[in-house]
């Protein structure tokens, strides 16, 4: 059950397993992680979403390592998420031949469409979205574009430039193209580059599952959310595979070693007490923020979930993984903490 005032944001939500492009700069792009026939099931896409809105999730995105589009009933899954009163959220390359569903999955009246895109001319958009079709990429934006008007919908597209060195002086060309289409025009920077060496470290080939493990075995003792500091990957996302399983952040693969479990075999505060406790956060260097009141309350009752009472609850020095994270958390909050009453010293 959601609980007020515990805000969360996106349950990002993959319903297949595949992505026709090859991007170098994508794990699934690069193979990483491989296509699949795989697909979530309508029923279980509907106990997800349940469970997901009961936990106080204000939007789901039917995205993560995948293309939407490639699911030929995606407007199922769309008039699932808005029978539940969800804003639904699409992002999509469109640089797809044929999409025959497009029509279909845009009268379901999702809210929001993300059009990636990476250049203006193809030799250009093709450096990063190899295999993509910048044609097939406009088109289809036009198409939907003038669906949605002629149709009186409500969908809001935007769309969204990769930006790199190399494609830098296309930005404002996009700009005025998106203008002229009246949609939403966002610049994001390019995370990697398209021509960097496949042994770069944290390349996206470099990151198998083998290697994940390795940086997890040479993890540093202090964590950076030891001293009062959170991932928003952790705290206001969550990433879940076609399979319904639960990964630690959208950022990296879904691999073996950085899987939580399942997702509705779980209680919310378990498996913010997996990913927050991950060893792999200890070397990660996503960018944290500083905790809110909202975030150090629900850390507190994930870990107290864990101790359900005082005589279960070990004395905070004999806690090998969350020693350090549970003192910088509560050396403050000593009122706070016996309030929970199953924490002692």
């Amino acid at each position: 059950m959601a609980i007020a005032g515990e805000r969360k944001e996106t349950a990002c939500i993959d319903i297949i397993d595949a992505c026709q492009l090859k991007c170098p700069t994508c794990v699934r792009g690069v193979r990483v992680m491989q296509n699949s026939s795989a697909k979530m099931s309508l029923e279980k896409f509907c106990a997800v979403l349940d469970k997901a809105k009961s936990e106080g999730y204000r939007r789901i995105g039917l995205y993560s390592w995948t293309e939407p589009f490639l699911n030929r009933t995606l407007q199922d899954y769309v008039l699932e998420v808005k029978k539940r009163d969800l804003p639904c959220e699409i992002s999509t390359t469109l640089s797809l031949r044929r999409i025959d569903n497009l029509e279909a999955t845009l009268l379901a009246k999702p809210d929001l469409i993300y059009v990636s895109i990476s250049g203006w001319d193809q030799a250009t958009y093709q450096i990063n979205h190899v295999g993509g079709n910048l044609s097939y990429v406009l088109a289809n934006l036009e198409r939907a574009v003038s669906i949605v008007r002629s149709r009186g919908l409500t969908t809001t597209f935007r769309l969204k430039f990769i930006k790199f060195d190399y494609n830098a002086s296309h930005e404002e060309l996009l700009r005025s193209h998106a203008a002229g289409l009246g949609i939403d025009y966002e610049v994001i920077a390019g995370v990697g580059h398209p021509d960097t060496p496949p042994d770069t470290p944290f390349h996206a080939r470099s990151l198998t599952d083998d290697f994940i493990r390795k940086q997890m075995a040479a993890a540093p003792e202090v964590s950076p959310e030891t001293c009062g500091k959170i991932c928003g990957l952790m705290f206001d996302y969550i990433s879940i595979d076609c399979h319904g399983d639960v990964y630690i952040c959208c950022a990296f693969p879904n691999h073996p070693s950085l899987r939580i479990g399942a997702y509705l075999d779980l209680s919310a505060q378990e498996i913010l007490l997996r990913r927050w406790t991950h060893s792999f956060c200890k070397v990660c260097t996503v960018p944290r923020r500083e905790a809110t009141d909202v975030d150090k309350r629900r850390t507190r009752r994930a870990v107290a979930s864990a101790f359900p009472s005082a005589s279960a609850f070990p004395s905070l020095a004999s806690l090998s993984r969350l020693h350090s994270r549970i003192s910088g958390w509560f050396s403050v909050g000593r009122a706070e903490v016996d309030g929970l009453q199953c924490w002692r010293r």
